[in-house]
C-alpha cells in the first residue's frame, strides 16, 4: 500500500467524523474562557485568557473580524479540528521518511495507527490549540529531516521559524526540541560507537540555539516574554507537585493513549530494536522523555504530546517485527476490540454506566471531598457491544473502551446534553429571575449569557463580600454569577442562607463542574435542594 492511500484514508475518517461526532459546543470550561477573552475585546484586565502559554493562539483568534461568541467558538473547534488531521498526516510523513531509509513499508502500521492511539482523533474534538501547535512542530521536523537529507540552508531555516511559531501555540510542545535534536544526533547510528557523532554534536550547538531563539521571539510576537516562559514553568511545576494525585484520574485521562494495542507494539519494538541492535528509535524514545523528569511524567496525550512520535516510531518497529500471519491475526483483534467492546460500571457516581452523566441522589455528605479514589464504590461491571463507561478527564469525557460507538454517535450526543444543561439553567436563572451560584471561577455559564445576548461590565475577578461576582444584561433583565472564595462553602448553611439574604432572592441556581457537588449538595440541604441535572440544581432559602 502507497503512503497517498493512508493520506486519503486519514482525509476520509475525519470527514466521517465531522458529521458523526464534531459538536460545536464546549465540553469544558477553559475553552469558554479562552473565547470570552476575544467576545470582550482581548483586554486581559477585563476577562483574561485561559492562559499565556497559549499565546499565539489568541494572537490569531483576535485576527477574526468577529466579537460574536457563537462565531469564535465554532471556528476555534474547526481550527482545532482541521490542525488533528494534519497531524495524523504529518506524523505519517515522518514515519514513512524514517522507514524508507530502512527500506520497509509501514503503510498497513499506519493505516491502523488512529486506531491504536485514539486520543488522535478525540483531542481533536475540543478547543485545543496543543494539536495546533503540535502540527506545526512537526511540520517543522519534516523540513528538518529535508535538510538533514539535502543540506540546504532554506529547510533550516524554514524548520526553525516553524518550530519556534508551533511552540508559541502552546509552550510545553517546546520539549519537542529534544525530539528534533535527538534526530539530528542519533540519526544514521547503528552501534554504540557511532550513537553520537562529534561533527553532528558539534554542528547542533551551532544549530539549536536559532530554534530557541525562534521561540522567543514568535511568544514575543504573540505579546509576552522569556520572563512570562519562566512564570509559567514555575507555577506548572508547583501546580504537578501540590496536586492532589487520582488514580481513577489519571487512568481516565490515559485511556485512550494508552491502549492494548499500544502496549503490545511498544513491548515488541523495544524487544526488536534491542535484538536488531537499532538505537536510533530507543534514543530518540529516551531523549524525549527526559525533560517530563523536571515537570513529572503523567500519561496526559496533551501534556506528553512531544514523546508522540518516538512512541509511533518505536511501535512502528514493533509492527514490522512480526513475522508469522497468525500474529498479525492477533494483533489486528487487539486493535479491533476495543472499538466494539466497552466495559459498563454501575457505581454510586453519576458517571456511567456507559457513556453518560445522570442525577443520582445516594452520596455520603460526610465525604466532602473531590478525588474520586476516596469516594468511588463500584457495583456491577458489564462487557458490551458499543461505548463503555464515561469517565471525566480536563480534556472531556473519554470511553472506557468502546471507542466506535462513541465517535459514531455518543460523542456528539454527550456534548449536546451538556450543552442542554447549560442552557436549561441559565434559562431558568432568567425566568425565575435567581442568582447562578458557581462552584469554581470557569466562564461556563458567562459564555451562554454571552452566546444569547447577555452583556455586562463587571471584570473576570470582581470582588463581594462572598467571592468573585459579576452581572449580566440584556435590555431590562440581569443574571448575576457567584463564586465562593472556596467550593467547600457550598456545604456551609449558615453561609448560604446568608448569601441569599443578601441577594434578596429565595432561590439560586448552583452550577459545578463536579458532579459529586451536586449529589453531595441533595444530601446535605435535603428538601431545599432540588437536583435538575448531573451538573446543575436549585437551592431555596430557608424560612
Amino acid at each position: 500500500m502507497s503512503i497517498k492511500k493512508v493520506y486519503l484514508f486519514y482525509c476520509i475518517l475525519f470527514v466521517v467524523l465531522g458529521f458523526t461526532a464534531l459538536n460545536f459546543n464546549y465540553i469544558e470550561g477553559d475553552d469558554a474562557q479562552t473565547v470570552l477573552h476575544h467576545v470582550f475585546g482581548r483586554d486581559a484586565s477585563f476577562q483574561p485568557p485561559y492562559s499565556p502559554y497559549h499565546s499565539m493562539f489568541d494572537t490569531v483568534l483576535s485576527a477574526v473580524s468577529t466579537q460574536n461568541e457563537a462565531s469564535l467558538r465554532i471556528f476555534s473547534i474547526v481550527f482545532t479540528f482541521t490542525f488533528s488531521l494534519l497531524v495524523l498526516l504529518f506524523i505519517a510523513k515522518i514515519v514513512n521518511e524514517v522507514f524508507e531509509e530502512k527500506k520497509k513499508n509501514v503503510s498497513w502500521f499506519l493505516l491502523m495507527m488512529p486506531f491504536v492511539i485514539p486520543e488522535m482523533l478525540f483531542s481533536g474534538l475540543i478547543i485545543n490549540p496543543t494539536n495546533i501547535s503540535f502540527a506545526l512542530v512537526l511540520l517543522s521536523h519534516i523540513f528538518l529531516i529535508k535538510y538533514l537529507k539535502n543540506n540546504k540552508l532554506l529547510f533550516l531555516i524554514i524548520a526553525i521559524l516553524l518550530f519556534g511559531f508551533g511552540v508559541s501555540f502552546r509552550w510545553i510542545s517546546g520539549f519537542y526540541i529534544f525530539v528534533l535534536f535527538g534526530h539530528f544526533i542519533f540519526s544514521n547510528s547503528s552501534s554504540i560507537k557511532t550513537l553520537i557523532s562529534i561533527d553532528k554534536l558539534k554542528k547542533s550547538l551551532i544549530v539549536f540555539p536559532f530554534f530557541i531563539v525562534s521561540v522567543l521571539l514568535w511568544i514575543q510576537i504573540s505579546g509576552y516574554s522569556i520572563f512570562d516562559i519562566y512564570d509559567v514553568f514555575v507555577h506548572g511545576t508547583k501546580y504537578l507537585e501540590g496536586k492532589e494525585t487520582s488514580l481513577l484520574s489519571i487512568g481516565a485521562t490515559a485511556i485512550s493513549f494508552t491502549t492494548p494495542a499500544l502496549v503490545v507494539l511498544l513491548i515488541l519494538g523495544t524487544i526488536h530494536c534491542v535484538r536488531e541492535k537499532l538505537l536510533f528509535p530507543l534514543a530518540l524514545l529516551l531523549i524525549s522523555i527526559l525533560p517530563y523528569f523536571t515537570m513529572g511524567i503523567i500519561p496526559m496525550y496533551k501534556y506528553m504530546v512531544t514523546t508522540v512520535l518516538p512512541i509511533v516510531i518505536v511501535s512502528a518497529y514493533g509492527f514490522v517485527s512480526i513475522k508469522r500471519q497468525s500474529f498479525k491475526y492477533v494483533l489486528f483483534a487487539v486493535i479491533v476490540i476495543p472499538w466494539f467492546i466497552g466495559f459498563q460500571i454501575e457505581s454510586n457516581t453519576a458517571w456511567g454506566p456507559g457513556f453518560e452523566v445522570r442525577s443520582i441522589t445516594n452520596n455520603n455528605i460526610n465525604e466532602i471531598n473531590f478525588n474520586p479514589d476516596k469516594s468511588t464504590s463500584i457495583n456491577d461491571i458489564n462487557i458490551v457491544v458499543g461505548s463503555g463507561m464515561a469517565m471525566p478527564t480536563s480534556e472531556g469525557p473519554r470511553p472506557l473502551f468502546g471507542f466506535g460507538k462513541v465517535l459514531l454517535k455518543d460523542w456528539c450526543r454527550f456534548v449536546a446534553n451538556n450543552n442542554i444543561e447549560r442552557e436549561s439553567s441559565v434559562n431558568y436563572a432568567i425566568d425565575n429571575n435567581c442568582n447562578i451560584l458557581q462552584d469554581v471561577n470557569h466562564s461556563f455559564m458567562a459564555s451562554k449569557l454571552c452566546e444569547i445576548g447577555y452583556y455586562t461590565e463587571d471584570k473576570f475577578n470582581k470582588i463581594s463580600q462572598f467571592g468573585v461576582h459579576r452581572t449580566f444584561y440584556r435590555a431590562r433583565d440581569s443574571v448575576s454569577i457567584d463564586v465562593f472564595k472556596n467550593k467547600n462553602a457550598l456545604f456551609d448553611s449558615q453561609l448560604m442562607n446568608s448569601y441569599l439574604s443578601t441577594s434578596k432572592k429565595n432561590k439560586i441556581v448552583i452550577y459545578s463542574t463536579y458532579t459529586n457537588i451536586m449529589t453531595k449538595l441533595q444530601s446535605k440541604y435535603k428538601n431545599q435542594f432540588k437536583q435538575k441535572g448531573a451538573f446543575w440544581g436549585i437551592l431555596t432559602l430557608n424560612d
